[in-house]
């Protein structure tokens, strides 16, 4: 990786692994799947360090999952990652990035869950990531949505690309709580002629409306995750492994 730290005689060390699940439309999951990210690389790699920055003001997902810290799991929600009139400030988010280089654990990881209505030409620190994971139901609102976001990436990285060192992250649409193959199909149909990944469903469960609730021994949380088990194994992996994703595939592929 590039962007790396250096100093005389110093070694350098790479910045974290980062996902961002984004999204300009709000309540298609982001969230949702941020916790999912968090806690499945916190308890897959218990080698590694694990920092979610929430830069969503409602702090859904950094409320929910302050209570599971400790010395290798950290949740971030500073007031001073957003401008006054709401937009990303990319400095601090790039410094609050670079700080895990800090980490004692020779793997570090980053997940940032962004605010809704985002937008993209005010997002430089998109750069710092590895990949962006882009939640969208198959409503048409949503679709609409995801699709006007897609376009506004695209312009940002092709506008700035040649202004950075490192490559822009890889796009990863991701269906979410999709109801049946059927609809998961419809958006795939939708989408088409986009340049970019389709990953795998995520499909609809009662137990994911009460992910943000505190209950007693989270057993919330534990049914989350024995349903999602197999779900949360490959979106961790997609992450870990996100260096083998070309930056922008030529047309829609299915992972």
């Amino acid at each position: 990786m590039s962007n790396l730290l250096s100093g005389s005689g110093a070694r350098s060390i790479a910045r974290p692994k980062t996902v961002i699940f984004a999204n300009s439309k709000g309540g298609v999951g982001k969230s949702t799947l941020a916790l999912l990210m968090g806690l499945g690389l916190a308890t897959r790699h218990q080698d590694a360090s694990v920092k979610l920055i929430d830069l969503d003001p409602q702090a859904t997902s950094s409320d929910s999952l302050r209570r599971f810290c400790d010395m290798r799991f950290s949740v971030v929600n500073d007031t001073r990652l957003n401008l006054a009139d709401g937009g990303p400030d990319n400095e601090n988010i790039v410094k609050t990035i670079d700080a895990e280089r800090n980490s004692q654990y020779n793997k570090r990881f980053v997940v940032l869950d962004s605010a809704a209505g985002s937008d993209p030409s005010r997002s430089p620190f998109l750069f710092q990531c590895d990949i962006m994971l882009i939640p969208t139901s198959v409503s048409d609102a949503d679709i609409f949505a995801t699709k006007k976001y897609l376009a506004a990436l695209h312009n940002l990285f092709s506008t700035h690309e040649i202004r950075h060192t490192t490559p822009p992250p890889a796009l990863v649409v991701l269906p979410n709580l999709v109801d049946s193959r059927e609809e998961f199909n419809e958006l795939r149909h939708s989408l088409a002629k986009e340049q970019v990944y389709l990953g795998k469903p995520l499909y609809y469960s009662p137990a994911f409306r009460r992910a943000f609730r505190e209950q007693r021994n989270d057993e919330n949380i534990r049914t989350i995750f024995h349903q999602a088990q197999p779900y949360t194994l490959w979106l961790t992996s997609l992450l870990t492994q996100s260096h083998r994703l070309e930056k922008r595939p030529k047309k829609l592929f299915q992972l």
